[in-house]
């Protein structure tokens, strides 16, 4: 009998372990070790949902195989970035940074009707962009059309102002990008595509997903290092240290966080060892 489990939006599906080895492989475990962890979770009788499923999964990545585990957890060590968005938008400009853009957060900008508070403003080959993040606590959320309605009228009125003021000047408002760390409904990505509005959510779209943003730049969040506990993390984060990288050029931060000594060895080696995953 196939085992039924429960996703985090609530839906019933059948347990794939196909589907876990894939996702471990992703993460770069090598086939045989993915084959085995994938059946030994199955085998488990208290996995009931998709969260017991990655839990019983990332505990025993961590025995073993911590900077792979780091990646297996990505999705949930975004959420750890919360609960508040801020941190998420710090981390997505860095992000676009890898990617050669100039970017700009917390930024409030003139409409033609009134002022607008944008996440993150990006500049790439004399065009400028506005990226909106909608970071999500709960991971079985979806972002629906009224939030990209609402985003784009504020683009929109943003852009009037902006072709009377900027055109000119060769400064071009080339585009607007609606990021998520979760998922966003079907009437959205419609819409979306109707209106030349970009959506990237942690899956969507295949080929330039956030999920494969992050593994391309090979940038990772500060909340991926599981020798980390919540207070330290949450230090770093109001500190400014949100990639694992930034915790290897800052280890006197690490140690206002209270980490010191062999523990502090075991941090800066595990975030130089997620900094040097190789690709999948």
């Amino acid at each position: 009998m196939n085992k039924q489990i429960t996703k985090t939006s609530g839906d019933i599906e059948v347990f794939s372990l196909e589907k876990l080895k894939k996702s471990l492989e992703r993460a770069g475990v090598d086939n045989i070790t993915a084959e085995n962890i994938a059946k030994d979770v199955a085998d488990e009788t208290d996995v009931a949902t998709t969260v017991d499923v990655h839990e019983k999964t990332y505990k025993k990545l961590k025995e073993k195989y911590r900077p792979v585990a780091a990646r297996y957890n990505l999705k949930r060590a975004l959420k750890a970035l919360g609960p508040s968005g801020y941190p998420f938008e710090q981390f997505f400009a860095r992000l676009l940074n890898a990617r050669g853009y100039k970017t700009s957060t917390n930024r409030t900008i003139r409409g033609r009707c009134v002022s607008h508070e944008i996440d993150v403003m990006a500049y790439k080959d004399n065009r400028h962009f506005i990226f909106e993040c909608k970071f999500h606590n709960n991971l079985g959320y979806k972002s629906d059309v009224q939030t990209v309605l609402y985003m784009k009228a504020r683009f929109d009125d943003i852009k009037e102002r902006w072709a009377e003021v900027h055109e000119g000047k060769g400064h071009h408002l080339h585009k607007l990008w609606i990021i998520t760390n979760t998922q966003f409904t079907k009437q959205a990505r419609t819409y979306a595509k109707c209106n030349d509005i970009e959506l990237m959510s942690w899956r969507y779209p295949k080929g330039r997903s956030l999920a494969e943003l992050i593994d391309q730049t090979g940038l990772h969040p500060i909340t991926a290092i599981t020798r980390l506990n919540r207070r330290q993390k949450d230090y770093l984060i109001n500190q400014g240290v949100v990639l694992c990288q930034e915790a290897l050029q800052k280890p006197e931060a690490l140690k206002k966080a209270g980490v010191h000594g062999h523990k502090l060895k075991q941090v800066l080696s595990e975030a130089d060892a997620i900094v040097h995953l190789k690709n999948t």
